[in-house]
C-alpha cells in the first residue's frame, strides 16, 4: 500500500507537538507508566555485551510502534493496556516490516560509526585513542587537538538521514500497511518538507531537557548529600524511570507529529485485534 499524502503544518504546530504528547501522557498516566516499566524490563537485554545492544536496536521499532498505538488509542478516547507495547508482535507481516526497519537502523548506525572512525583516524592514532581511555586528563588533551572539519559532517548527515527516514516510517507501517522501503522514502520526504515544524519541535525538546535537568538536580543532589551511596542509588533509579517515561513521551510525540502531518488514522487496529492482544 502506498503512503498517504503529507501536509505542512508549520513551525507553530511543531512547537505544540511535545506539549500535546505530554497532555496525552498525563491523561492516561497509569497505563503508560506500566508500558514504560515493561519497556524498561525488555531493555535490560541491552546489558548483554554487543549482542544485547544489537537485539535492542532491532526490536526498538516494534516497541515504538506499540507505544505509538497506545497514544493513538488515548487520542480516540480509549484507555490502553500496558501490554499495548507488544501490539505489533502478534501480526507476522507487520512484525517483519518493523524488524526490517530495525535492520535499517542498525546498518545506518554502523555506516555512521565507520564515517566517524574515519574522521577520528585522520587526526589521531590508535595509540593516542587507547592512551586517552586511561585517564580523564588524557581524554581532554585528545579532544583539544581534534579539529571539526568537513569529514565530521558525514557521520552527522548519515545519522540525520536515518532518523528522518525512520521517524514516520514506523507509524506508516503500523497504521497504513506501507512497505518498508516505501515507508522510509515517504518519511524522509515528509520530514524534509516539514523542516520548519521539526525546528519548532526541536526548540520545545531543548526547553524540556533543560527544565528536566534542573528539576533532576534539585531532587537528586540533596538525596546524594544526605544519604551518600544510598542516595546515589535512589538517584540512578529515578534517572532510569524518568528516562523511560521520556522515551514513551517521545513515542507520543511521534504519534502527534504523524497525525499532524499525515492525518489521524484512528487507533491503529480494530477492536477485535485489541481484544486478541489483551487476551
Amino acid at each position: 500500500m502506498s503512503a498517504p499524502d503529507y501536509r505542512k503544518p508549520g513551525f507553530a504546530a511543531g512547537l505544540r507537538w511535545l506539549p500535546a504528547a505530554a497532555e496525552l501522557l498525563f491523561s492516561s498516566f497509569g497505563p503508560l507508566a506500566g508500558l514504560a516499566a515493561l519497556w524498561l524490563l525488555v531493555s535490560m537485554i541491552a546489558v548483554i555485551p554487543l549482542v544485547g545492544q544489537l537485539a535492542m536496536m532491532l526490536i526498538t521499532p516494534l516497541l515504538t510502534a506499540g507505544a505509538i498505538a497506545a497514544f493513538a488509542q488515548i487520542s480516540s478516547g480509549r484507555r490502553p493496556a500496558p501490554t499495548m507495547l507488544f501490539a505489533a508482535w502478534s501480526r507476522p507481516g507487520l512484525r517483519n516490516r518493523l524488524l526490517a526497519l530495525g535492520v535499517f537502523g542498525i546498518l545506518g548506525s554502523l555506516l555512521a560509526l565507520l564515517a566517524l572512525s574515519s574522521w577520528l583516524g585522520s587526526q589521531v592514532s590508535s595509540e593516542q585513542i587507547l592512551a586517552a581511555q586511561e585517564s580523564a586528563e588524557a581524554m581532554a588533551r585528545l579532544i583539544e587537538q581534534l579539529s571539526i572539519g568537513p569529514l565530521l559532517l558525514l557521520p552527522i548527515g548519515i545519522l540525520a538521514v536515518v532518523m528522518a527516514a525512520m521517524y514516520f516510517a514506523i507509524p506508516l507501517v503500523m497504521f497504513h500497511d506501507v512497505g518498508t522501503t516505501g515507508a522510509l522514502a515517504a518519511s524522509l520526504r515528509a520530514v524534509l518538507a516539514n523542516w520548519s515544524a521539526f525546528l519548532g519541535f526541536g526548540l520545545a525538546a531543548i526547553v524540556m531537557v533543560i527544565a528536566l535537568g534542573f528539576m533532576f538536580g534539585i531532587v537528586t543532589v540533596p538525596l546524594t548529600l544526605a544519604l551518600g551511596a544510598a542516595g546515589q542509588m535512589v538517584a540512578q533509579i529515578v534517572f532510569m524511570l524518568t528516562a523511560m517515561l521520556i522515551q514513551v513521551l517521545m513515542a507520543g510525540t511521534q504519534w502527534v507529529a504523524f497525525a499532524s502531518v499525515f492525518g489521524s488514522p484512528g487507533s491503529g487496529g480494530s477492536d477485535d485485534e485489541d481484544d486478541q492482544l489483551l487476551a
